[in-house]
């Protein structure tokens, strides 16, 4: 009886397959999880990913599947197509297979804007009418990709399968890098493989993997060898009469690899072989020579080759081509494959392919080479392929040709990791090939140029500053390329080594300086902006204003809005005159722009609006700038940060609503390491809206990726100092908060610091250090004072230091001062200036001065007015010390509708935790009904209790119910 080619059921694997499903069942609660599964060739990976398939979607593993309720299961194989491969090779397999399961509207819908739909359209035929042009901005493929599985993902549990990583594509390589780092919230599994003994200290995808080791969404599955028990199990499936004493020598001669024990065990009686190799191919050895002809030009053609392409890569006639492929079918060697044949597994291929002879080796990719190029050459695929078999063909012209094709292509599609490595190879190939220039319609100098802007914008420095460093070595004469190229240089060696190189700024100046050529004008324009950044004083007044003449002279906008983005920093920072830096942002903005530069423009608008205060404008551009990304397509790259502003423009404005689904936007579409500034702003508003217990709970949830933060980001440092402080803020003040503010002040005392960190800590140690009726530290006021001293006297800073003068009047016991400098900042809030929660503590503090002059009836109904917006402005804690203020003034009456007794003292979150726990229900059951964890709900349950004096839940409800009960019959 004949072995059987497979055990028809997985043997061990049990650990293995638990860990899949668990991350499987994470995604399907709505956390994307990535697993990394290595192993050694024939270990097993393959058939551990089908066993998962089958458990997941019993019965169905045909790609593509929409097995069951919302689970849409979609595979991308990689193919070795030599170092380089065709961008987005297995992504594109798994659109296709997206787009047979959800169909073409919903594919639509999914990508989200006309950009999107045009970029994805080059790689799934259907949903567009048109492709993309080749003019779309860099990126916007890989992004557009992002988009649409994060969106497809909210409907429907995607299950996307990479098969081995090892022959991935560059631009695959950092989409999967993106993918497993960035998602958060959507109901996506992604599952990827990888041969381990291939990857070596050189390869690509070490790098890829070293990075996705630090995150913490990635799952690591290593599948080893199958023990000695676990090789006999398997070869009792395989075959049930197999001699038991042969068993011992036979897992260790296969090392419990699978495909080995299944190799040995079909050998049957015959000899063992020697090598691993002879053992790979004894299948291969018993074929026919037609046979063996046709599984080698197999081999020379990848993994998978379609019937018409082994037709034309073989000289034998029709029928004993059919009869040699039954053979190697019938054999195991390939299996049917669709339109063609695919190899059992790829140890049998490469083993085969190194059975050719060099000069069949040379013949057959050359008859690949040709019949690829007059029958395929506008699949992205057959690109890359035909530039690899040209060059194992040994005609360099034709693989240098065919590469500046390829090169094209992915130009097209927006790859700029495929497009740098392909411009690489043509660098390579340079010399090798006469006439190069004409063919590639460019030179060599430029080649190593475009490999360092694509490198660099794929954010590898290091790359990019040694192709531009050969690049200089190519460029004696070309002033303008070899001033670019200068350039190139020095922001390269600034992002990768952190040190300026003044001097190739200097010297790409002089090479520019007179030319004529517009190119030579806008490129020095880029250059004055890069030498005004790091300058001071007049010498970057100078630079900046010629870098913007010299953009108007030239038409350049995308030049001008640079220039003009750079002078408005300049003016911010070396003249510290944020109000005046608005003008050139403002003129930037109403130029004709590529989406990523106008978002570039609009975010510096942004960020300078929030700066000065007026937090409704920045809401309106910030809103309309995220819209502009969305239908760019470019939401992915340039939307998180925007997203982030405008979260800090609606708190401040006093939408929280609209500002928590911006900030939980920016968190998906930043890095966990980024997207620490959007867990900042959020324990933030916790804090200013009275829900410490949820702040806590979220710092605790998050405190990895806020340490994280830390360490990649020191300078961030300031924010979160205030943010702590601003956590003990309370009416009425005490040891603990003046020690806060010492510590925050710190940081506004920092030179260094931005000058919004330095004012907002400033504003946050003076509400800390200072209250009225309590002495003050004269070391807190002597540095509040000082640091104010040193501030310009305009704009928001006008502002902040008139509310900062009004605390210190708080120290100084004069109630008619105090009341004059209060009454005075409210006026000018009134028309904005500072954020909502400080606006709200100006009128809480004018009340306080009102009460301290006699017009009790004025603050009772600012109070009043306070506390009744608080919550609506998310700033219910303001809205408590109204409440504490009145109360304790005596402002408050029964007859308010206040609750009465201990059930006052709590705060609105509790009150709300407390209406429930009246209403019987538990804390999940509260947890859910406010949006809250279970725990956070336990910790609000315990604070109520101690508060109010309760013993149990049942006597809290029975305060509460006669709190109510007083309250409404007064």
């Amino acid at each position: 009886m004949p072995a059987l080619a497979s055990t028809p059921r997985m043997v061990g694997r049990h650990t293995e397959l638990a860990t899949l499903l668990e991350a499987f069942d994470d995604g399907e609660n709505g956390v994307p999880r990535t697993v990394i599964v290595r192993g050694e060739a024939g270990v097993g990976k393959t058939r551990l990913v089908q066993e998962f398939l089958a458990v997941i979607a019993p019965g169905s593993l045909a790609t593509a599947t929409p097995a069951g309720e919302g689970l849409v299961i979609a595979f991308g194989q990689c193919v070795d197509l030599g170092p380089i491969g065709a961008p987005f090779g297995p992504v594109r397999r798994v659109l296709r297979d997206l787009h047979a399961a959800v169909g073409t509207e919903a594919l639509r819908e999914a990508a989200g804007s006309a950009a999107a739909i045009a970029s994805l359209a080059a790689l799934v035929p259907g949903i567009a009418d048109e492709t993309p042009e080749s003019d779309e901005p860099a990126g916007a493929f890989a992004e557009a990709i992002e988009v649409l599985l994060e969106r497809l993902s909210q409907r429907r549990h995607l299950v996307v399968i990479l098969e081995d990583l090892q022959w991935a594509d560059a631009a695959t390589m950092a989409l999967l890098k993106t993918l497993a780092s960035t998602l958060r919230g959507r109901r996506l599994t992604l599952v990827a493989t990888y041969r381990s003994d291939d990857i070596d200290r050189f390869h690509p995808l070490r790098p890829v993997l070293a990075e996705l080791d630090r995150t913490r969404s990635v799952v690591r599955v290593e599948v080893s060898p199958l023990t000695p028990d676990e090789v006999a199990e398997q070869v009792a499936q395989l075959a049930p009469g197999f001699d038991p004493r042969m068993i011992e020598a036979l897992a260790e001669r296969s090392g419990g690899i699978p495909f080995l024990v299944e190799e040995l065990v079909d050998l049957g009686d015959r000899a063992l072989p020697d090598t691993l190799r002879e053992l790979v191919l004894a299948r291969y050895a018993r074929l026919g020579d037609d046979a063996q002809q046709i599984v080698r030009a197999m081999a020379a053609g990848g993994m998978h080759v379609d019937d018409d392409v082994l037709a034309a890569v073989t000289a034998i006639d029709e029928q004993a081509r059919d009869q040699a492929v039954r053979e190697a079918i019938d054999t195991r060697v390939i299996l049917s494959d669709g339109a063609g044949y695919a190899f059992r597994h790829a140890l049998t291929r490469e083993a085969v392919e190194a059975e050719m002879l060099p000069s069949e080796r040379v013949r057959v990719h050359r008859r690949y080479a040709e019949h690829l190029q007059q029958h395929h050459g506008d699949s992205p695929d057959d690109a890359s392929a035909i530039a690899e078999h040209w060059l194992a063909a040994r005609d360099l012209t034709a693989a240098f040709d065919a590469t500046v094709t390829a090169l094209r292509q992915s130009r097209s599609r927006f790859s700029p990791a495929t497009s740098a490595k392909l411009t690489e190879r043509l660098t390579e190939l340079w010399e090798q090939v006469p006439d190069a220039e004409t063919r590639s319609g460019t030179t060599l100098a430029a080649l190593h140029l475009d490999a360092a802007q694509a490198w660099h914008d794929l954010g590898e420095s290091e790359r990019a500053l040694r192709s531009a460093n050969e690049g200089l070595a190519a460029c004696p004469d070309d002033p303008i390329t070899r001033a670019a190229l200068l350039r190139q240089r020095f922001v390269q060696a600034f992002n990768f080594e952190h040190r300026a190189a003044p001097d190739d700024l200097a010297e790409a100046a002089s090479l520019l300086e007179g030319l004529e050529d517009r190119r030579a004008r806008i490129l020095l324009s880029r250059v004055l902006t890069n030498i005004a950044l790091d300058e001071h004083g007049t010498d970057a007044a100078e630079h900046a204003a010629r870098a913007i003449a010299l953009a108007e002279e030239a038409g350049d906008d995308a030049a001008l809005a640079v220039a003009l983005t750079v002078e408005a920093w300049r003016i911010a920072g070396d003249e510290d005159d944020e109000p005046a830096a608005l003008a050139p942002l403002e003129r930037a903005m109403t130029l004709r722009l590529e989406p990523p530069l106008r978002a570039y423009a609009g975010a510096a608008l942004t960020d300078m609006l929030l700066r000065v205060g007026r937090f409704a404008d920045a809401a309106v551009v910030g809103a309309q700038l995220y819209d502009d990304v969305v239908r760019a397509g470019i939401e992915r790259g340039s939307g998180g940060g925007i997203a982030h502003s405008l979260a800090f423009a609606l708190f401040a404005a006093g939408r929280p609503d609209a500002a928590r689904r911006y900030a939980q936007r920016a968190r998906r579409l930043l890095s966990p390491a980024e997207g620490a500034s959007v867990l900042r702003l959020l324990a933030s508003h916790l804090s200013w809206d009275d829900r410490a217990a949820e702040r806590d709970d979220l710092l605790v949830t998050e405190r990895a990726t806020i340490d994280d933060a830390f360490r990649r980001y020191p300078d961030k440092e300031g924010w979160w100092q205030i943010e702590r402080a601003e956590a003990v803020l309370s009416l009425r003040g005490g040891g603990t908060e003046t020690e806060a503010a010492r510590a925050v002040l710190t940081v506004a005392e920092n030179d260094e610091g931005p000058p919004a960190v330095r004012r907002y800590g400033l504003v946050t140690a003076a509400l800390l250090g200072i209250t009225p009726g309590l002495r003050v530290a004269s070391d807190v006021r002597s540095s509040i004072e000082r640091a104010l001293d040193a501030w310009p006297d305009h704009g928001a800073t006008r502002i902040h230091a008139s509310f900062i003068r009004a605390v210190l009047t708080d120290a100084e016991g004069d109630a008619a001062a105090r009341l004059a400098a209060w009454r005075g900042i409210v006026e000018v809030l009134a028309d904005g200036g500072m954020p909502v929660w400080h606006t709200q503590a100006a009128r809480v503090r004018l009340a306080w001065a009102l009460i301290d002059t006699g017009a009790r009836d004025d603050a009772s109904a600012l109070l009043a007015e306070v506390a009744a917006e608080a919550p609506r402005l998310g700033v219910s804690r303001v809205g408590r010390w109204a409440t504490d203020l009145a109360t304790q003034a005596g402002l408050v009456s029964a007859g308010t509708g206040v609750p009465t007794g201990a059930v006052a003292t709590l705060t609105p979150r509790e009150l709300q935790v407390l209406q429930l726990v009246a209403e019987g229900l538990t804390n999940p059951q509260i947890g859910k009904r406010l949006f809250i964890s279970p725990k956070t709900a336990s910790v609000h349950v315990s604070a109520i209790l101690a508060k109010i004096g309760a013993a149990n839940r049942a006597e809290a409800a029975a305060l509460y119910t006669a709190a109510a009960s007083a309250s409404s019959s007064a």
